[in-house]
Parts: structure tokens; sequence; C-alpha cells
């Protein structure tokens, strides 16, 4: 899907473009009445967007085709089709024409009418949703799965089982001679059952490591009953380990691929907030010790310019002054054809390959102390 962002951010188009997110999330309250909190935004940013265009009846009535058509196009979807967010982005010239679903909620409803795609609410969705395995662990039972965008998956050969061999443990009857030797069975049983376990949480360990290397999965999520969770992330290479966001106290081995995503819905959002106040803690640590970190809109947005970005936070709703932007940064966000510097600022981050985090000052407390922007500089 990123692929198709950074196509849509340099199409030229005759005419306005129609980018519309609507939370149609079936959970949310608002989304419970008649006519749903969805549908409602919808038509008010439609009629908002249109009010905001000037030009001859021709013009007006372009406008009115391509508002007309976004409602008809999202009335029309099954609840299915919708998910719990959509993404429509419509040209009135044609050539864009793009329906996709999420299954995570776009934090508001959003209608803009500009010359091109505002893409910004969907690196959001995009962000929060980014590819993570999931590892659920019994004592004697390990299944990978793949979560992304809401969505949780079953990888093929990602099962792994303890297999004890033919050696059984032996039940006896008779004596006290016999009870000793059974008690000295039992326990030679047990050890060698630890030892075996042992040896299985290293196997499987290593294959889960493998496979995080061979899928590209960022993001590791372990979920097990009591302490075999943390475990098994010491028996992690250091480098996978690091990639663990959280360990859940849950025993979901049996559970079905939806219900897991139900389960850690929570949780894989918790993991998200605090994987990003990492980042953005980080970023202003290196700002203060003059290294490798910007803040601010103008800063920012000088150093994506110069492609030094490797990773953008920001807050899309925070207020700042534009007469602090300097002459290079309002020139660039020209030049990028945006009417805002955050517009601006995600479109470049896409083009020179620099990860986008949209998160709020409450969410993330560090933007504060930034003007709702900060970045993690490769260079």
């Amino acid at each position: 899907m990123m692929d198709v962002f950074r196509d849509l951010i340099d199409r030229e188009t005759d005419g306005p473009v129609l980018s519309v997110f609507c939370r149609t999330d079936p959970r949310d309250p608002a989304n419970a009445s008649e006519t749903p909190g969805w549908l409602v935004a919808l038509r008010n940013g439609l009629r908002d967007a249109a009010a905001t265009v000037e030009g001859d009846h021709e013009a007006t009535e372009a406008i009115r085709r391509l508002n007309k058509e976004a409602e008809k196009r999202l009335t029309g979807a099954s609840a299915h089709e919708r998910g719990r967010s959509v993404a429509l982005f419509l040209s009135a010239d044609g050539t864009i024409d793009i329906f996709h679903t999420f299954q995570i909620p776009v934090r508001d409803d959003f209608v803009a009418l500009e010359n091109g795609v505002v893409i910004w609410p969907a690196m959001d969705l995009l962000d929060r949703g980014q590819r993570t395995g999931i590892v659920l662990l019994s004592q004697d039972h390990i299944r990978l799965l793949e979560w992304e965008d809401g969505v949780v998956n079953d990888l093929e050969s990602s099962v792994y089982n303890l297999e004890l061999g033919d050696w059984r443990q032996y039940r006896g009857t008779g004596g006290s001679g016999r009870t000793q030797h059974s008690a000295n069975h039992i326990d030679s049983y047990e050890d060698r059952v630890e030892a075996w376990r042992s040896r299985f949480i290293k196997d499987a360990a290593k294959a889960i490591a493998e496979s995080t290397k061979d899928l590209k999965l960022e993001r590791l999520v372990l979920v097990a009953d009591r302490d075999l969770g943390t475990d098994f992330m010491g028996a992690l290479p250091q480098e996978i380990r690091g990639r663990v966001v959280s360990v859940v106290a849950l025993n979901l081995i049996d559970s079905t691929a939806p219900d897991v995503a139900d389960h850690l819905d929570e949780h894989l959002r918790q993991a998200w907030r605090d994987q990003v106040n990492e980042f953005a803690d980080h970023a202003l640590e290196r700002i203060k010790a003059g290294d490798r970190g910007a803040g601010g809109p103008d800063q920012v947005v000088a150093a994506l310019i110069e492609g030094r970005v490797d990773h953008l936070i920001m807050d899309p709703f925070y207020e700042f002054d534009d007469g602090d932007l300097s002459d290079g940064v309002r020139e660039a966000i020209t030049n990028a054809g945006e009417e805002t510097a955050r517009e601006a600022a995600v479109e470049i981050a896409l083009r020179t390959g620099a990860h986008v985090s949209s998160a709020s000052v409450e969410e993330v407390p560090a933007l504060a102390e930034a003007d709702g922007v900060l970045a993690l500089l490769r260079y």
C-alpha cells in the first residue's frame, strides 16, 4: 500500500482531488444510530469542502458531481467493505479512483478537497497497523502469526511442538521398593521433560528469530501464560529481542486468528504508543545533546528537504505560527503543491524514505516541547 501512496502524491490531475477518510468502525458508539456518525461527518465534510471552492458554474457542478459520487460509493459499500475505516480518493478528471479498507479505525473522519491527495491520515493508519509477528506460547506448543492493519493470519510452517520421544512416565504398583523405584523414575522423567522443554524453547526461539528476519517483521509480541514469555524472550538472539514490543500474559495458544486479534487489540495499540513515545523522547535527547535530532516544523521540514530524516513524528492537529517558518521552508511547501507544512512534511518523508508516525501531544508529551514535530536524523 505504501507504493500506492508514493505514486499518488506525484499524480498530476486536471482539477481538484477529493480525499475522504471515514471512521466506519461498527464498534464505535457514534455509529450505532440509524444514521451512523461516519455518514453525518462525511456529509458535513463534503459540504464544507465544496464551500471552499471558488470558480464558475462549471467548476461548481464538477465538485457537486464529485461529492455525490463519493457519498454514493461509501453508502453503497457493504459493512465488510467499509471495515473499521475506509479511504477514498477521487479526482474531478477521473484519473484517480481508489477505495481502500482498513481494519484499524482512523482517528477522526476527514474530508479534504485540494489540488492533490491528502495522505497523512493513511500514513498514520499504516504506522499503527505495521506488520507484527505474534508468538503464542504454551509449555509444549508455539505458534507464529502475522498481524497487519488489525488483521491476524496464521503463517505456514509456523507451529512448533514439543516431542517427548518414546519414553513415558513409569506408573508402577507394589511394595515400598517398587514405590521408591517409581518415585526415582518420576523424578528422572520430570528432569528429562524439563531438559527437553528447555531445548525446545531454545530451538523454537531460533526458528522464530529466523522467521522474523525472513518475513522482515519489525515488531514482535509474545503471548504466554505466567513466566513462559519472559523465558522465551531470554532465549531469543539479542537482535531479535530488541524487536519485542510487548509480552502479554494470556493463554491464546488454541484461539482462532480473529479471536487473537480481538484479545490483543488494546495491547497492540499500547505497544505502538510506547514505541512512539520512546522514539520521541530519544529525538528530544538528541536535540538537547546537539546530536542527530530536529524539532519544530521549520527545522524538521528543512531536514526533510535535505533527505536527513530517518523517522518523522508529528501531531497533525497541532496549531503553530506559520510566521515562524523560514523562506526556504515556505518555498518547499509551495513546491510540494501543499497548503500546510503538515502535508508537505509527510509527502517529502515518503519521497525520501523516512518513516512517519502521527500522534497527539496527549499521547506523546514530548511533541509539545517541539511545536508538535520531532525527527530522528540519519546524519
